[in-house]
């Protein structure tokens, strides 16, 4: 069904279409499935690795594979002008212990640092670290759209969280911001 938001609620109801309604979405089209970003090149920590497009769970947390780096697929993409979310895990799985985490070294990363960000259309966009900050797991404004072009690297940090003698979760999370200038 379509979106109609200028009818009164009064009309919608007699229509039968609120609740069945569907509400704009954000462009998915071929043109930005060539722009999503497929690959993370970060020099200073010696990170050359693939990117996993990921979204939501059920219960709407993010869906962070075990050794990829993933793109938050509700966020922007490269050059869209707003905020591309990345994240990734800083430990090693247990039952996995030769393959790294992808963002065990981003703690180490220093401003002026270079971020490149390869598309599926093989674009490159080159982003620098300005700042890193420690916020809660329930601080997700950072995921937001920001209104310019800023690349967000989401990592856990912090003490570990351990339930049934394994780590489930950190009790921070490390926020490293980059743009492109």
């Amino acid at each position: 069904m379509e979106f109609h938001p200028e009818l009164p609620v009064g009309q919608r109801i007699l229509n039968g279409l609120l609740g069945s309604e569907m509400a704009p979405r954000a462009q998915t089209g071929p043109q930005r499935s060539v722009r999503h970003p497929v690959r993370i090149n970060i020099p200073a920590i010696a990170l050359d690795t693939a990117i996993v497009a990921v979204g939501l769970d059920a219960q709407g947390a993010p869906i962070v594979p075990r050794h990829d780096v993933a793109w938050y697929n509700l966020s922007a993409v490269p050059g869209e002008g707003d905020n591309v979310v990345l994240w990734g895990h800083v430990l090693r799985w247990a039952n996995a212990p030769h393959i790294p985490a992808p963002f065990a070294q981003v703690r180490n990363l220093e401003p002026g640092a270079r971020i490149i960000i390869t598309t599926r259309s093989g674009e490159q966009h080159t982003y620098f670290v300005r700042e890193q900050i420690l916020v809660r797991p329930d601080e997700v404004s950072y995921i937001l759209p920001q209104g310019s072009e800023r690349l967000t690297l989401v990592s856990c940090i912090g003490d570990q969280v351990v339930q049934d003698g394994s780590v489930v979760d950190m009790t921070h999370r490390l926020i490293t911001i980059a743009t492109k200038e």
